[in-house]
C-alpha cells in the first residue's frame, strides 16, 4: 500500500511539474556551451580577418602634412651656474588642406570567411601660411629652419602602393619612409626640404595610393580642412569625431564631404613637442559588410529558456488533456531539439548565410519534434497545435532578430501576448481530477 502511494505520488501532474521545470533549467547549461561555441567561431573569424588584413593592409588614418622645425633654447643652469640647452621641435599644422578621396573596394575570402579591403587613391592639396614662433612661447629659442621637414602620417606603411612626392611650391621632394619624430605620428612619411625658403607661405599637393582594410580615416589639422570621398560601395558607415556635411548613399555606392574648421577641435595650429595629441580629430568611411550572421546566432540562443519553458508548458497540457504520460526523458529530448536548432543555425548560416540557414533550422526542428510528439501523443490535431506552437515561435524569434531600434519592445510585447495565451489555455486544465 505504501509503494503504491509513492508511486501515485510520483506519478502525479504536481510532481511531474516541478521535475520538469528542475530539467528545463538543468538543460540551460547546453545553452551556455553553444553560447561557447559561437564566440569561438567569432574568435577565429576574428583571427582570419587579421591574418588577410596583414596580408593586404590595415585600417588606414591620413593626417597631414606637418612643418616641423627643431629648435634649441638656451636656459641657465641649476643656482645661475653655468647654462644648459634644450632640445626640442615646433610643429605648424597647414593653414588649409583638402583631401579628395576614392575607395576602390573589393571582398577576400579564406575558406567560409570574407573580408572588405580597398585599394584608396588620395589626392592631398592645402597651404601653409608664414610660420609665426611668437605664439609658441619660446623667446630665447634658436630655431634651425635648414633641418626642418614635413611628415605626413600613415598608420599603416604596408599599404602604401605608389612612390608619393610632396610638391611645394612647384617644386618636387623626395619623399623618406618613416617619420623624424614621433611627437604626432607612429609611423608616416618625411619629407626634407633644404633649399626652399620655410618663412614663407607654401602651397603644397601630393598623391597617396593605398592598400587598406575596412576603414580609411583622415585627421582635420588644417585650420580649414575639407574632405570629399566617394566609393561604389553601397554600404559605407560614418565614423570618427566629424559626421559629414553633405552625404548620397544609393545602392551604386556613396558620396560624402566634410568640412572642418580649427574651432572644431582641441588644439591649436602651432605647439611644441608632444604638448597636444591629434588623433581624436580624426573620421572617415567605414566600408561595412552585412550583419554579421554570428551575432544574430547569439541573439537568438539567449532565447533558448523561452523556447523550452513553453513546449515544456504545452506538452504537459496536452499530457493532462489526453490523459497519456509522457516521461521525463522525453521532455529532455524535445529540449535537446530545441538546442541543436542553434547550433544548425551557427553552422548552416555559415555556409549560405542566415536568414536561409534559420528557414531550413526552424523547418528541420518544427518537423522532428511534430514527428515525436505524434510518436507519444498519437493524435493528429494535437500534433498540428505542436507544430504550429514552434511555427509561431520561430517566427517571432525571427522577427526580433531582424529588428534593431524595437527589438526589445517587440520582445517585451511578444512575451506578454504569449503570457496571456498560455494563462487563458490554463483554465482549460482541470488542475486537480488526476485523482
Amino acid at each position: 500500500m505504501e509503494a503504491k502511494s509513492i508511486q501515485q505520488f510520483l506519478s502525479s501532474y504536481s510532481v511531474k511539474m516541478i521535475i520538469v521545470s528542475g530539467l528545463a533549467i538543468l538543460l540551460l547549461i547546453p545553452s551556455f556551451l553553444i553560447q561557447d561555441v559561437i564566440r569561438e567561431r567569432i574568435d577565429l573569424s576574428q583571427k582570419v580577418k587579421n591574418e588577410l588584413y596583414a596580408q593586404w593592409g590595415g585600417k588606414q588614418v591620413v593626417a597631414g602634412p606637418v612643418l616641423n622645425v627643431p629648435f634649441t633654447v638656451t636656459e641657465p643652469g641649476e643656482k645661475n651656474q653655468g647654462t644648459s640647452e634644450r632640445h626640442g621641435v615646433a610643429h605648424f599644422l597647414p593653414n588649409t588642406i583638402k583631401t579628395e578621396g576614392v575607395l576602390y573596394p573589393e571582398t577576400r575570402k579564406r575558406g567560409i570567411y570574407e573580408v572588405v579591403v580597398y585599394e584608396g587613391m588620395l589626392k592631398l592639396k592645402g597651404s601653409f601660411t608664414q610660420p609665426d614662433v611668437s605664439q609658441l612661447d619660446l623667446p630665447n629659442a634658436n630655431f634651425n629652419w635648414s633641418a626642418a621637414y614635413f611628415t605626413i602620417g600613415v598608420s599603416d606603411m604596408r599599404g602604401i602602393k605608389n612612390l608619393p612626392e610632396l610638391v611645394l611650391n612647384g617644386q618636387k621632394c623626395k619623399v623618406d619612409p618613416g617619420v623624424a619624430d614621433n611627437d604626432l605620428f607612429q609611423s608616416g612619411i618625411t619629407v626634407k626640404v633644404n633649399s626652399i625658403d620655410l618663412k614663407r607661405p607654401m602651397n603644397f599637393e601630393i598623391e597617396l595610393v593605398l592598400n587598406g582594410s575596412e576603414d580609411l580615416s583622415v585627421e582635420a589639422l588644417g585650420k580649414t580642412s575639407e574632405v570629399s570621398m566617394k566609393s561604389d560601395w553601397a554600404q559605407p558607415g560614418f565614423s570618427g569625431l566629424f559626421l559629414p556635411a553633405n552625404r548620397q548613399v544609393t545602392v551604386k555606392g556613396f558620396t560624402a564631404d566634410w568640412r572642418v574648421t580649427h574651432l572644431n577641435r582641441n588644439f591649436p595650429q602651432q605647439w611644441v613637442d608632444r604638448k597636444y595629441n591629434t588623433h581624436d580629430a580624426k573620421f572617415g568611411v567605414e566600408l561595412l559588410l552585412p550583419v554579421d550572421h554570428y551575432q544574430k546566432s547569439m541573439r537568438s540562443v539567449k532565447y533558448a529558456i523561452l523556447f523550452i519553458a513553453l513546449n515544456f508548458i504545452i506538452f504537459i497540457f496536452l499530457e493532462i488533456r489526453s490523459k497519456t504520460r509522457i516521461h521525463p526523458f522525453q521532455y529532455s529530448l524535445v529540449a535537446f531539439a530545441l538546442l541543436i536548432f542553434y547550433a544548425l543555425l551557427t553552422s548552416i548560416s555559415e555556409q549560405i548565410g542566415f536568414n536561409w540557414a534559420y528557414l531550413i533550422s526552424a523547418v528541420a526542428v518544427t518537423l522532428l519534434i511534430s514527428w515525436f510528439a505524434f510518436t507519444m501523443l498519437q493524435n493528429v490535431r494535437t500534433v498540428g497545435w505542436v507544430a504550429l506552437l514552434q511555427t509561431g515561435l520561430y517566427l517571432f524569434l525571427f522577427t526580433i532578430l531582424q529588428l534593431q531600434d524595437y527589438a526589445l519592445l517587440a520582445g517585451s510585447i511578444g512575451l506578454f501576448v504569449i503570457l496571456a495565451i498560455v494563462m487563458r489555455a490554463s483554465q482549460q486544465i482541470k488542475w486537480y481530477s488526476e485523482g
